[in-house]
């Protein structure tokens, strides 16, 4: 037995001696490699971790090695090697203090590789304070390299709380052309994660939702305490319109958006448009709807580019205050709008004769009677005729065009009457005169014949399209009608069998069907709240205008926000409450404008070609 214990303390002896030998051996290696690394000689330090790594003991030596290997392998090109070496620390010492780092290092590297899920992966298990600089910029960067929409959506569903993910997503849909781009999903980011976004509108990077919007409707209606003005005002169609305007904040209010209704008289006696805007009344609005005359729209107008305030002119096709301020709208098509709207048509579809007749209505007609007559001469057609008409004198266009007068007839065609009497007279004939001095001349239109192949009314005065339509229908020759429907209202005293006979042409300018339920809703309203019918104007405001326009823009402000326009201008046509449809994603002016005929006493749209 003495020899048996004798030999088991030898071996035992000699066991502690190599694992002694070998502890000191590991410490040498890691100690040398440590120093490559410190010199930043990675590829020599390689070779010094190398055997380390495989060694099976979990003492801070070896980890270490593995640890310093993955970065030196990283540091010296070799992606490959350097991630496996960490994944193998991750799974050789799940619990080693420095998981954390090799997290990063793992997520650092996917970085470099423009590995995007796999940098959220392990950087999602990275919480150490010191790391969150870093993370947040390798993030932005392999963020900001990325484009697939869906592969954004779905990081985003991964990592809902990470507003870089939003951000980038966000920026995706706003580099998409515009008609492309998902407005509901931007308005929804933007809401979410408070993004500050490049909406396209100077000085604004995001459109604020808000519970409840103030909206200024700013219109002529001149109250007076006076009985008799009372009566008057209260007939007048400012009236009719605020009517309309009061409609459309409770039937928002029934789909829960509340509308804080501002009213304010741009005629008051009391206190003028100018010193309320010094004294800061208005900069609390969210939108303002008018005013009307041309003095307060550029006061109003101006205000609103300075305040970044959108403003609706309800009436207007003016497109002079939609320059340079993009916080301007125009509720009608511009004249402009029109003009290239109506010629294009006329070019495609009036060849046969390309004569035509211009008539136009005072000063707030001539952009788009000039516009037109450019245009359509460009192409060959010839503008023979264009003269203002006013309203009192609409008539005239009937005359003009039905009016006749006598000329002479050919030299020919005399020279064989004279020469037929000659020789009556020559042969002895006493009844030789047989051609009376009338049978010299002939009646013809001063208008001749063929001599025009189209008018064009640029004009919504109703009393100029329907003395145009009158003179075309009195002429023996084909002549076409071409106009805005502006005019062509439920109340329209134009018959519509007359303009189906004329095959007359119009151009849709906010367009409403009287046949839809959203109208018969409206009426009804109406009716039961003022105990009267509603009355479309041709020209002016009226309670169709107010409800349309409050409740079709306080939807685009509940789903946009205070600036609508960062949605509209990335839709395609979208439909109005009462309006046919609205277009805003080239202009600020509504440039839906469809061609227009009537069929069977209905108005109907046609493809333009």
């Amino acid at each position: 037995m003495g020899i048996r214990k004798g030999l088991f303390l030898i071996v035992v002896l000699l066991i502690i001696s190599v694992s002694q030998g070998f502890s000191q051996n590991i410490k040498a290696l890691f100690d040398e490699g440590k120093k490559l690394f410190d010199q930043k000689e990675y590829a020599l330090a390689l070779d010094k971790f190398a055997p380390l790594t495989s060694v099976n003991q979990s003492n801070d030596l070896v980890k270490y090695s593995s640890y310093y290997y993955a970065i030196a392998a990283y540091k010296s090109g070799d992606n490959t090697t350097a991630k496996n070496m960490f994944k193998q620390v991750l799974q050789k010492y799940p619990d080693w203090a420095v998981t954390e780092d090799v997290n990063y290092w793992l997520g650092y590297v996917a970085a470099q590789e423009n590995d995007i899920l796999g940098t959220f992966q392990y950087f999602d298990l990275v919480n150490k304070p010191d790391l969150e600089v870093n993370k947040a910029a390798l993030k932005a960067v392999v963020l900001s390299n990325t484009t697939d929409m869906k592969g954004l959506l779905k990081l985003l569903d991964q990592y809902p709380n990470d507003n870089l993910i939003a951000s980038q997503l966000a920026n995706q849909i706003l580099s998409q052309p515009v008609h492309e781009q998902d407005m509901e999903l931007l308005s929804n980011l933007q809401s979410t994660y408070a993004l500050n976004l490049d909406l396209g509108i100077d000085g604004i990077e995001y459109s604020p939702k808000k519970s409840t919007y103030n909206v200024g409707l700013f219109l002529p209606f001149s109250f007076s305490s006076d009985s008799a003005m009372l009566v008057r005002a209260m007939s007048n169609w400012t009236t009719r319109m605020y009517e309309g305007v009061a409609l459309g904040v409770e039937k928002l209010k029934d789909e829960g958006i509340q509308v804080n209704l501002i009213s304010i008289d741009t005629r008051s006696l009391e206190t003028s448009l100018e010193d309320q805007i010094a004294a800061g009344d208005f900069v609390d609005l969210d939108l303002i709807v008018g005013p009307v005359f041309q003095r307060e729209v550029e006061l109003m107008a101006d205000f609103s580019k300075e305040n970044k305030i959108n403003i609706i002119n309800p009436l207007s096709s003016n497109g002079d205050i939609l320059k340079d301020n993009p916080f301007a709208f125009l509720y009608y098509p511009s004249n402009e709008s029109i003009a290239i709207e109506a010629a294009e048509y006329a070019k495609q579809n009036f060849r046969r004769n390309k004569n035509a007749a211009v008539f136009y209505s005072g000063f707030s007609d001539v952009a788009r009677a000039d516009m037109y007559r450019q245009i359509i001469e460009k192409d060959s057609f010839n503008v023979t005729i264009f003269r203002e008409v006013r309203p009192n004198e609409s008539v005239n266009i009937q005359q003009w065009l039905i009016e006749e007068e006598e000329l002479d007839k050919d030299s020919t065609t005399t020279a064989n009457m004279m020469a037929e009497m000659d020789s009556l007279r020559e042969a002895g004939e006493e009844e030789w005169e047989i051609y009376s001095e009338r049978d010299f001349v002939y009646d013809t239109l001063k208008i001749l014949p063929d001599s025009i192949g189209h008018v064009f009314i640029a004009s919504d005065i109703s009393s100029l399209a329907s003395s145009a339509l009158s003179g075309i229908e009195g002429r023996p020759d084909t002549v076409e009608y071409l106009s805005s429907s502006r005019f062509l209202t439920n109340e329209s005293s134009i018959s519509f069998d007359q303009l189906e006979r004329l095959n007359a042409t119009f151009l849709g300018t906010n367009l409403i069907n009287y046949n839809t339920d959203a109208v018969n809703e409206f009426r009804n309203r109406y009716v039961e709240a003022y105990l009267k019918s509603p009355i479309k104007e041709d020209r002016l405001g009226d309670a169709y205008i107010g409800y349309d326009i409050v409740v079709t823009f306080g939807r685009l402000l509940n789903e946009y926000g205070k600036y609508f326009q960062v949605g509209v201008k990335r839709r395609d046509a979208f439909e109005g409450e009462l309006t046919d449809k609205f277009n805003y994603r080239l202009s600020n002016d509504n440039r839906y404008i469809p061609v227009l005929k009537v069929e069977a006493a209905t108005i109907v749209p046609r493809e333009k070609h």
